[in-house]
């Protein structure tokens, strides 16, 4: 199976379809898997880690995956591209390879770690990749952050701000999935995070100074602990760097942006092109 490119975009060839179900509807993966026929799935569908109903994350995460896994047997797929995590729990600021053992702390993580286990039993062609904290001009960072920014009254960072986050612009994202679909051995396994990490206040900052507003203040974890639970904490307070040196080196993958400096600064110009 090869893929098309056109400039900044993946799309699929002769074989593969445009499908989309929902990820905890076993009879529709089922049906439309038969319908499309893919030599591929890329599994993208997740409840994230700001979901605060662990039953809403364990139906989606775990159950929706089981689901997609039976249906892709089921219709002769030959390999799926399971998009992981490495947003699992703090790693004290540590920079995580594919030989680390993930520190998992969270129901989200605990999620994702089993979504793999399943891949990893059952009869795929297997290929996971494990993203780091995915923006966009789109998703969690407009919801969480764009429009907080934009509302009266400072955006708070929780916490001190200094701890590490390893991000990736979605953008970079597909073009990993489109390589982990075509090149990837049977059975990798792939970080994929840009160049440079960047502690968390300052990825807001860039944010607040690309949006042309004001930086933003900082309140106590135990503060937001209260209000937002402890997972969502535990998600934003995590510090750690991860390693793309392995899925370069393999797959001749290279970030469009390289840091957040170019990532937020392209999300926030199309804002306003996002459907």
């Amino acid at each position: 199976m090869r893929w098309e490119r056109w400039s900044g975009a993946t799309a699929p060839s002769l074989r593969a379809r445009n499908r989309s179900s929902p990820a905890s509807d076993a009879k529709s993966l089922g049906r439309a898997l038969k319908l499309a026929e893919p030599e591929c799935v890329i599994h993208l569908a997740a409840e994230i880690a700001s979901q605060r109903d662990p039953k809403k994350i364990a139906k989606v995460n775990v159950g929706g995956t089981a689901d997609l896994i039976l249906a892709a047997e089921a219709a002769g797929v030959r390999r799926v591209v399971f998009t992981s995590t490495v947003v699992t729990g703090d790693a004290g600021g540590e920079v995580l390879t594919e030989e680390t053992e993930l520190p998992v702390k969270s129901i989200y993580g605990r999620s994702k770690m089993e979504g793999e286990r399943m891949l990893r039993s059952s009869s795929l062609e297997d290929v996971i990749i494990r993203p780091s904290h995915i923006y966009g001009p789109g998703g969690w960072f407009v919801d969480e952050f764009v429009i907080r920014l934009l509302q009266t009254g400072r955006f708070a960072v929780i916490g001190s701000g200094r701890n590490w986050w390893d991000v990736v612009q979605v953008e970079d994202v597909a073009s990993a999935c489109a390589l982990a679909a075509e090149d990837a051995p049977a059975g990798s396994l792939y970080h994929v995070v840009d160049d440079e990490p960047v502690k968390y206040f300052d990825f807001v900052a860039l944010a607040a100074d690309a949006l042309e507003v004001g930086k933003p203040r900082r309140v106590p974890a135990w503060v937001a602990r209260l209000m937002t639970g402890g997972d969502t904490v535990r998600a934003v307070t995590r510090s750690a760097k991860s390693s793309n040196t392995l899925i370069k080196s393999e797959l001749g993958w290279r970030p469009r942006f390289p840091s957040a400096r170019e990532g937020i600064r392209d999300s926030v110009r199309r804002l306003d092109q996002t459907p």
